[in-house]
C-alpha cells in the first residue's frame, strides 16, 4: 500500500511528540530557617532573658530564609495562667498574651517587609505594652512568658516549634510593681558560704510602695545544681537539693506553710523557719527565688551560691 512520504513525517513528528517531556520541577518540601542576624550572637529575645522594670515591650531580633521566598512570619506571646481569673485583682492587670502575623496582606505597624523575597531581616519587630503602639489596655502582669517564632514560605511549607524548626523560649518581664528580691548595695552578687554553716542571706523580699502593688502571696526557693529557663514548669534537666515554700501560689500547684508577712521579708527569717542544708561535695550551685503576689505577678532570680 502507498504511503504519502508527508503522511508519514507527520506520524514521526506525532510520535516524537508525544515521547518528549516537560523538565521535571522539584517539589519544594523544605521549610524557612529561622537564625540569628548576621554580626549577633543570638537570636533575641535570647533564653531566660530578663526585660527589667525600664522596657516597655519585647524587641524581636532575626533572619528569616527561604530559596523560594518568605510568605509569612508569626510572633507569640504567652503564658498559661488558669487560675488568673481567680485573683482578686483579675481586671486591673492583662496577661500579655498576644499574637502577631505579619504578610503581604497585614496592616500591624510592624508590616514594613517585602514578603516573597528570599531574606528578610526582622531588627527589630516589637510587641509593647506601654506607649504608642501598646496592646495592652491594663498594667501587665509580671513573670514568664513563652515566646514562639514561625515562618511560612511561599509555597505554604510552614515551620512548627514541634520538630525545632521554629524558635521558642522563655523569657521572664519586670514590672515595678512586682515582688522586689532585694540586694542591698555593695553586697556581692555571688553569696559565699562555708560548708560547716547552714544557708544565710543578707537579702529581702519586698512588697514595693507603687500603686499597683498587691501584698505578697507565695514564695517558693530552691537550691540546685543549675538554673534552668523554664524550671517552673518541671521535668527539666535540673537538680534540685534543698526547697521550700511559703503561702499558696496562684500560679503553681504549690503551696507551704504561711507567709510571716506578706509586705516584707527576709531570707534568713525564712531560713529561721525553715533552714536549708548545703549539699556535701558541690562548690558551685544557684538559689532559685520566685516571688509572687496577689494579683499573680512574678518574679524571680537566681542568686549563684559558693561553697567554700
Amino acid at each position: 500500500m502507498y504511503k504519502s512520504p508527508l503522511l508519514t513525517l507527520a506520524f514521526v513528528a506525532l510520535g516524537l511528540g508525544a515521547c518528549s517531556e516537560d523538565p521535571i520541577v522539584p517539589i519544594d518540601n523544605s521549610v524557612p530557617a529561622i537564625s540569628k542576624l548576621e554580626g549577633a550572637s543570638e537570636i533575641h529575645p535570647r533564653a531566660g532573658q530578663v526585660l527589667d522594670i525600664h522596657s516597655h515591650g519585647i524587641y524581636f531580633n532575626f533572619n528569616v530564609s527561604d530559596p523560594e521566598g518568605v510568605a509569612e512570619v508569626s510572633f507569640d506571646v504567652k503564658e498559661d495562667f488558669p487560675r488568673h481569673s481567680e485573683s482578686s485583682y483579675f481586671n486591673e492587670f492583662d496577661l500579655f498574651n498576644h499574637t502577631v502575623v505579619l504578610n503581604e496582606d497585614s496592616s500591624d505597624v510592624n508590616n514594613m517587609f517585602r514578603f516573597g523575597a528570599a531574606t528578610l531581616n526582622f531588627d527589630p519587630v516589637s510587641i509593647d505594652w506601654a506607649g504608642s503602639y501598646s496592646v495592652a489596655k491594663h498594667p501587665i502582669l509580671a513573670g514568664p512568658y513563652d515566646i514562639t517564632v514561625n515562618a511560612k514560605d511561599i509555597n505554604g511549607n510552614q515551620t512548627n516549634v514541634e520538630d525545632g524548626t521554629g524558635y521558642q523560649t522563655t523569657i521572664y518581664v519586670e514590672r515595678y510593681y512586682s515582688p522586689l528580691i532585694y540586694k542591698p548595695h555593695g553586697e556581692p552578687e555571688v553569696v559565699s558560704v562555708a560548708s560547716n554553716e547552714a544557708l544565710a542571706i543578707e537579702r529581702r523580699i519586698l512588697k514595693t510602695d507603687a500603686p499597683n502593688s498587691t501584698p505578697l502571696k507565695f514564695i517558693w526557693i530552691k537550691l540546685a545544681d543549675k538554673d534552668v529557663v523554664g524550671d517552673y514548669k518541671g521535668d527539666t534537666d535540673q537538680v534540685v537539693y534543698e526547697e521550700r515554700m511559703w503561702g499558696q501560689s496562684l500560679r503553681l500547684e504549690k503551696s507551704g506553710n504561711p507567709l510571716p508577712s506578706v509586705s516584707e521579708l527576709t531570707f534568713n527569717q525564712l531560713f529561721e523557719m525553715e533552714p536549708i542544708d548545703l549539699p556535701t561535695g558541690k562548690s558551685d550551685l544557684v538559689l532559685i527565688v520566685w516571688a509572687e503576689d496577689e494579683a499573680g505577678n512574678v518574679s524571680r532570680k537566681a542568686i549563684p551560691i559558693e561553697v567554700n
